[in-house]
Formats: C-alpha cells, sequence, structure tokens
C-alpha cells in the first residue's frame, strides 16, 4: 500500500495561476505549465543542525539520484518566518540523450529543530527563468503554522 505524503504544518501563499493537484507521492501539490511547488517535512531524524547542513545533504542526494547535478547557489533568507530559509538552487538532469528532462529547481529549508520543512520549486530549465520570482515569492511567503 502506498500513503501519500501528507501536506506539512506550512502557510504559504501559493501564486494564483497554480493548481493544487494530488498524486500518489504527494496528497497536494501546486502546478503551472511545467512547473511545480511542493511542501514537505522530514521528521525522521527529529533534530538538524541547521537548515545549511540539511541542503548540503540533500544536494548530495539528488547528486546520487539524478544523471547529473550543477550547483547554482547557496543562501539564507530571512522570509519573515519564524525561522531562516536556506534556498538552494541547481540545475539537475534525469536521463540520458533526446529523452533526458533538464531540470532547474529551487529548494527552501527550515527547522525548528524537530522538523525540517521544505519547500520544493521545480520546472524545466528552459522555463525556468519564467518562475523564478513565482519561486522566490513563495519563499517570502513561508510560516510555520503549527506552535512555533
Amino acid at each position: 500500500m502506498y500513503q501519500a505524503l501528507p501536506l506539512p504544518d506550512l502557510a504559504v501563499k501559493i501564486p494564483e495561476n497554480y493548481q493544487k493537484t494530488s498524486s500518489r507521492a504527494y496528497e497536494e501539490y501546486y502546478v503551472c505549465e511545467d512547473a511545480s511547488i511542493i511542501l514537505t517535512e522530514d521528521t525522521s531524524q527529529g533534530y538538524y543542525a541547521s537548515a545549511y547542513d540539511y541542503s548540503v545533504s540533500a544536494l548530495n542526494q539528488y547528486e546520487k539520484a539524478t544523471t547529473s547535478i550543477e550547483f547554482l547557489s547557496s543562501e539564507s533568507t530571512d522570509s519573515g518566518c519564524q525561522f531562516p530559509v536556506q534556498l538552494l538552487e541547481f540545475n539537475y538532469t534525469l536521463g540520458e540523450g533526446d529523452d533526458a528532462a533538464r531540470m532547474t529547481c529551487m529548494a527552501g529549508y527550515m527547522t525548528d529543530n524537530a522538523v525540517m520543512y521544505i519547500i520544493t520549486c521545480k520546472s524545466n530549465t528552459d522555463t525556468y527563468q519564467s518562475h523564478r520570482d513565482e519561486f522566490l515569492q513563495v519563499m517570502h511567503t513561508v510560516a510555520v503554522s503549527k506552535g512555533g
């Protein structure tokens, strides 16, 4: 039996042109053309030294799961949330040759030392720049909606 990941305790302003949908992997996420915004959380370890450390680990996991990866940037930003958001941008390729999917991702990580909250915004590399401002707006409107 496969269970979709539920939405985390995050409040985020999703751009109006994104439509809510679901899949076997995610209970809810948002799409607009080739772009998607996915909200998840990780409670598997219970404590994280920092969102930066988690972002380094996440990039290593992407490297193992993709055909190629190109690091673009990493920065800590004050999103207005209770916690700083570690932003990570990178290109990655899935597959090879003409069938390869070339994607660009902006991922935001924040923690309350019990849960790592993750916002993944991605699109085809060719269209990423047309979505980037929307992705940044999402990152700057995030708030943890439970206690904290």
